[in-house]
């Protein structure tokens, strides 16, 4: 990200920003947000009253933030750093306006509407794997359970001891199994077909 503009052009514009992050351990994820920090300074960003908090517990993970002053030389500078770093907050405090010539909005407008676009093929792909993956998952899990039947008829208090499950995790499987004429139930016993 290039922060320096050509000067001249525009009032400078001020910002308060927070950025956030979640991760473990805690010293970790306080270090890595100061290092981006870092990061952001050497680009050339004109940062200042950074305020950092301590890392609190979020489930198993730890939450932590900076708040801090920000100083962009055109907009564009501060559209590029709201996509690039995300920010969870950021507040303009000066200028009080800001004029922007239909050109530089044009611009604006295609390069969010190309990220959009770019976000939903990423979501949708990932759905897409996500989708087989579970699939796939599921018929291994369905070829255990048979596998395991193969082997003699089981009550599914059994065979959730072998699969590391609960019984109440296994019924909906074996009723699927049923369901698919793979299975059949006999005095609470799982035959498989």
């Amino acid at each position: 990200m290039k922060f320096r503009a050509k000067t001249g052009m525009s009032p400078p514009i001020r910002c308060r920003a927070i950025i956030e992050m979640l991760g473990a351990p805690k010293g970790y994820i306080e270090k890595t947000l100061q290092e981006y920090m870092q990061k952001l300074k050497n680009e050339g960003a004109r940062i200042s009253a950074e305020t950092y908090a301590e890392a609190t517990a979020a489930d198993k993970l730890f939450s932590t933030f900076v708040e801090f002053t920000i100083t962009f030389d055109a907009l564009h500078q501060l559209l590029t750093f709201c996509f690039e770093s995300m920010p969870s907050s950021i507040e303009i405090f000066e200028p009080d306006a800001l004029a922007l010539p239909s050109n530089e909005l044009t611009g604006f407008l295609c390069d969010l509407q190309a990220r959009l676009h770019e976000a939903d093929m990423i979501i949708k792909t990932s759905n897409a794997k996500y989708k087989s993956l579970d699939t796939n998952a599921t018929n291994v899990f369905y070829n255990f359970i048979k596998y395991i039947l193969k082997q003699g008829s089981k009550t599914p208090q059994e065979l959730a001891g072998h699969l590391g499950l609960t019984e109440k995790e296994v019924l909906p499987f074996l009723a699927e199994l049923q369901k698919r004429e793979q299975v059949t139930f006999e005095d609470n016993l799982c035959i498989l077909r």
